[in-house]
């Protein structure tokens, strides 16, 4: 980000740049092709001794990434990773069958999480403004996360089991998501936030954090604080502070109820997550392929993965952004790692 950049307000610093934007989304898919390779190129492959070499893994995440990007199966896009192939983009052509038993793997989750990271710290020094929710991912076409999550309004049964629920922490200015967990649809916000939290707060600059009033628990607010950022999340009509109150929270209550106009724009900044779920299930859909939950949320994360790729594409235009993923995972893995939840908890 330029100097002139970081001068600006905020609101005209966001401000949409209509031919920077035209031109990103005309040279995005080029652009995509390249930035899915290159953190494709940081995964570690592991010994093979014996038998016959398997397909490395950077050519399954890349044919997972091309797959999602271009919303189509895996035996529709096979044309396509033939075309990657020749492009010299992967090593192997690999069959639909093998690339969705490396969706269904349960040790892939690990690693797309940690690319999930990477591919958000690009943007490090643009983001200090960040937001918490959470929506639903169905299996089926036929059943929408909002029929299910509001069951009583259209029909009397509520088919949770097919669902996958994403919580995400996004940057308020670009809508990259900077960490995310993916849970079976009866997980509580409350639940995941913390292991959020700890992720954002060790490789973000975290100046303030936005969410709504599922995540103002007195443990969340003193993971924040921990953080060294403020709180704009709204209390509930029978939130009441008592002795046994955290500082923290009690400071913030007041603070909502003395200054509800000032607090309130700053909380606004939340709707960010609602666009930023919007962006992803409009461009990429909002069903998931796959059957068993593993695969499922293996699936669900590569989405995210793809949907930050688009960001960086965009910020590539708008801010002139150098993108280089080596220097990201070496940040990301030397890390000295702060467990901002434990210390919280042990507070208590």
């Amino acid at each position: 980000m330029t100097d002139k950049q970081k001068k600006l307000p905020i609101d005209k610093r966001t401000k949409r740049n209509w031919a920077l934007y035209n031109l990103a989304k005309t040279r995005e898919k080029q652009l995509f092709y390249e930035l899915l390779y290159e953190l494709a190129q940081i995964i570690p492959e592991p010994i093979h001794e014996n038998g016959r070499p398997p397909i490395p893994i950077k050519d399954l995440f890349f044919s997972a990434g091309l797959k999602l990007y271009s919303n189509y199966s895996g035996r529709k896009i096979s044309s396509d990773l033939e075309h990657a192939k020749n492009m010299n983009l992967i090593s192997k052509k690999p069959h639909f069958n093998t690339m969705h038993s490396f969706l269904n793997c349960p040790a892939t989750y690990s690693l797309l999480k940690k690319l999930l990271v990477i591919s958000a710290l690009p943007l490090k020094d643009l983001e200090f403004i960040f937001g918490m929710d959470s929506s639903g991912f169905g299996a089926f076409s036929q059943i929408c996360w909002r029929r299910v999550r509001t069951s009583d309004r259209y029909n009397k049964s509520r088919n949770w089991k097919t669902f996958m629920k994403a919580h995400i922490c996004i940057g308020t200015y670009s809508n990259i998501i900077a960490s995310c967990e993916i849970t079976d649809a009866h997980t509580g916000d409350p639940t995941a936030a913390p292991e959020i939290l700890n992720s954002v707060g060790n490789h973000f600059n975290v100046k303030e954090m936005t969410g709504d009033k599922a995540y103002s628990t007195k443990r969340i607010l003193m993971i924040i604080d921990e953080m060294n950022a403020t709180s704009y999340i709204p209390f509930k009509s029978n939130s009441n502070p008592n002795k046994k109150s955290p500082k923290i929270w009690t400071q913030m209550y007041n603070y909502f109820n003395e200054n509800r106009e000032e607090f309130m724009e700053k909380y606004h900044k939340r709707s960010n997550v609602e666009t930023t779920f919007a962006m992803v299930k409009m461009r990429l859909g909002e069903f998931l392929r796959c059957k068993n939950f593993e695969s499922k949320r293996n699936e669900l994360m590569v989405k995210l993965i793809v949907h930050n790729l688009t960001c960086l594409i965009t910020q590539i235009f708008n801010n002139d952004i150098k993108i280089d993923f080596r220097i990201c995972k070496e940040s990301f893995e030397n890390k000295d790692l702060r467990n901002f939840d434990k210390k919280v908890s042990g507070q208590e």
